[in-house]
């Protein structure tokens, strides 16, 4: 509610800065220049924005106390804390960027948007966590399929940083050896074993069925410097974006069942992927199914047994179609119930 809340009210901000300062056409900045004044651009998300001048530090403090009275009348605070007046070579942090202005490549000073060494610092302690001693027990498949999310969602987002390479290529190799160490402590295993049994190719680890994306993997992408118009204010509609957020991240927890994906891998390796039980409403007509698609049913019901390791043996799993897991799990928990 946060994000929508912070639209509806600064929407009126949006609009005063636009009908003050960012209508004004290229000549118009030139004359107030040649006045000595300064020009502004203003960019808002929710309720994080930033106001950018080429002006004095003067112009800079004139335009906070703007901003405080233009807030202020629409019955809101702006943060003293939070509001900070800095030069752009010192740079600032925005929407999880670091936003600077140094020297380039060629030897002029260019604007350049970064990676922060906070969100760095942040992505390896949630990597630790995850490859955590405590976290041995959980499925190899769990918890690669968790790192996957992880490093697509990060790096995806940094990938249109200036030069993010050398930073995805220093969080691989340090990914490389946290996993080597996660591998060999839940399979009790030393380095060359770990290597040999996980290694694919030369730069990361994988079963049959999944391989861990390593930060090097995705490309660096470069931003298309072009002008963009508040889509809230202007004609053009505004697309729902995917964000990544560690909130709602899965760490690869399998929690009441820890192992049960590798087990579930194991039985499609063994005994396919075609739907063993075939019922009236099944999905796959005999043809094998995608893996993602099969489900891992016990033959007899785990409730049946003492020793639930006893119920995990393979000869007790069999692969099948959604609707015929289903369908055999009711009926399951029906005579489970008629004979309590």
């Amino acid at each position: 509610m946060s994000p929508l809340a912070a639209n509806i009210y600064l929407d009126q901000l949006d609009k005063y800065m636009e009908s003050k300062y960012l209508h004004l056409i290229k000549g118009a900045r030139a004359r107030r220049r040649k006045q000595g004044k300064g020009n502004y651009l203003y960019a808002r998300y929710a309720d994080d924005f930033v106001v950018l001048c080429n002006g004095t530090k003067a112009e800079a403090q004139s335009m906070k106390e703007e901003l405080h009275h233009v807030l202020k009348g629409m019955g809101l605070t702006l943060s003293e804390e939070k509001t900070k007046i800095t030069h752009i070579t010192e740079g600032f942090q925005f929407l999880g960027y670091r936003i600077e202005r140094s020297r380039g490549e060629t030897g002029k000073m260019v604007p350049k948007v970064l990676i922060p060494a906070s969100a760095v610092t942040r992505f390896r302690h949630k990597v630790r966590e995850m490859l955590a001693p405590s976290t041995s027990q959980e499925s190899l498949s769990a918890k690669m399929h968790a790192l996957n999310s992880l490093i697509r969602g990060w790096c995806n987002y940094y990938r249109c940083t200036s030069s993010p390479s050398k930073i995805f290529g220093k969080l691989s190799h340090e990914i490389y050896w946290d996993m080597v160490h996660w591998l060999g402590r839940k399979y009790q295993v030393n380095t060359p074993t770990v290597l040999r049994r996980y290694l694919k190719g030369h730069n990361t680890f994988g079963t049959a069925t999944k391989t861990l994306v390593m930060p090097r993997d995705i490309k660096a992408k470069k931003r298309l410097v072009r002008t963009w118009h508040n889509p809230y204010t202007g004609i053009e509609r505004i697309e729902r974006e995917h964000l990544f957020s560690y909130t709602t991240l899965w760490t690869g927890d399998e929690h009441d069942r820890p192992g049960a994906m590798d087990l579930r891998e194991e039985m499609m390796l063994l005994k396919g992927t075609r739907c063993a039980i075939q019922g009236p409403d099944c999905t796959s007509h005999g043809k094998p199914l995608h893996p993602s698609e099969v489900g891992m049913d016990h033959i007899i019901p785990r409730a049946k047994f003492k020793d639930p390791t006893e119920a995990d043996r393979m000869g007790n799993l069999q692969p099948t179609c959604t609707p015929c897991h289903r369908a055999k799990t009711q009926t399951d928990s029906q005579v489970l119930r008629r004979m309590r």
